[in-house]
């Protein structure tokens, strides 16, 4: 089981780094058997178990599972993400929070348990069973059941963001927001693109962004934000148009190559981004303000500016003063948006619940601003 194992590991390492033609085919093909296998396979090893004899296992198994899953797992991980500077504090806590057993467990287990009967000692094969798959049960009930709860918790639940378009603007953009911590899904149907994209470390989904096949297979419906930086005006308007009526998505951007199509995505609920004027206000920007300008066009470094809606009903109704101890040093609250208004604060104005505010500052002080200003959506 072992050499099988080991095996199939290395041969998907090695089919994995080869140019292979219709890569995403083979790749949804792959997944959709291995479903359709694993199902067999479980169901093939359920039927071995004695339920009399998980039953026997009685409290010993809880308080080995227990152990598993809140003493083994975490230490575990603790150690192996020790020293790897990637990884924040909330994440290792949620990769030691997180760790359902699967397949693996339940196959090797099953091997060594018939060989045990085979050898005579029945009891101890479907005592070896029955806690392997104890541990199994729970922690798929309970970890992999509560793991996106476990994420929002502790904050490291990404924002999944689709980007249309894997040339030089999305790949600018896609950057920006994993330097923010942010999942970022690159859909692109030119193969040097898609090529140039994933060796620059981003996830490519091979296909038409203005199909919905190839949207549904970069599961844009799990999206809370849909951007559109192709340089055809009418595949961003259909890609937008797809994502928002088809599949949902309510935060919907596009880049807008001709000033005179700005209406037409306008009228469809997207908001356009027009190329030319995006680009004269960069440059204005660099001539009127250029400290400024650099400074913003280095956001993820040290620094950040981010704007968040009021959700804690604990800040709410209180002044800028009184939530001054709540404001982490190294950032404070730029602008107060409310009803579509937007205005610089003064210490006597009031947050009310809903209200957006943009946080300037320390990258981290403004995240653990976000953290206690939005809490929950």
């Amino acid at each position: 089981a072992e050499a099988g194992i080991a095996a199939a590991a290395t041969s998907g390492l090695m089919l994995g780094n080869l140019d292979i033609d219709n890569r995403e085919e083979i790749e949804r093909f792959a997944q959709n058997t291995t479903l359709i296998v694993l199902s067999f396979v479980f169901i093939s090893l359920a039927a071995l178990i004695d339920v009399a004899a998980i039953r026997s296992l009685g409290l010993g198994a809880v308080a080995l599972v227990a152990v598993i899953m809140l003493v083994l797992r975490p230490l575990g991980a603790l150690i192996a993400t020790a020293g790897v500077e990637r990884f924040t504090w909330p994440e290792r806590l949620f990769i030691a929070g997180v760790g359902p057993r699967g397949i693996i467990p339940a196959s090797v287990a099953t091997l060594f348990a018939i060989e045990l009967e085979l050898a005579g000692n029945i009891a101890a094969g479907q005592l070896l069973v029955g806690t392997v798959f104890a541990v199994i049960f729970a922690t798929v009930a309970i970890e992999a059941g509560l793991a996106r709860q476990i994420g929002d918790v502790l904050g490291v639940t990404p924002m999944r963001t689709i980007i249309v378009g894997g040339g030089r603007i999305g790949r600018a953009l896609a950057t920006r927001l994993e330097n923010r911590g942010e999942y970022v899904v690159i859909v692109e149907r030119d193969g040097n693109e898609v090529e140039r994209a994933r060796a620059d470390g981003f996830t490519v989904h091979e296909g038409d962004g203005s199909d919905a096949e190839a949207l549904r297979g970069a599961r844009v419906d799990e999206a809370k934000r849909f951007v559109a930086t192709t340089a055809d005006d009418d595949i961003n308007l259909l890609a937008c148009q797809l994502a928002k009526t088809k599949f949902g998505v309510d935060a919907v951007y596009a880049r807008v190559n001709d000033p005179t199509n700005v209406d037409a995505f306008e009228s469809v609920g997207v908001t356009p981004i027009d190329s030319a004027t995006a680009t004269a206000v960069a440059i204005d920007d660099e001539i009127e303000r250029p400290a400024l300008a650099h400074w913003m066009n280095e956001l993820g470094d040290d620094h950040d500016v981010q704007e968040v809606e009021v959700t804690s009903e604990k800040l709410a109704g209180k002044s800028i003063r009184d939530l001054n101890a709540e404001i982490p040093d190294g950032t404070f609250v730029a602008v107060v948006s409310r009803d579509g208004e937007n205005h610089v604060p003064s210490a006597d104005s009031v947050l009310e619940y809903g209200d957006h505010v943009t946080f300037i500052g320390d990258t981290d002080a403004v995240r653990q601003a976000m953290n206690r200003f939005h809490p929950h959506d």
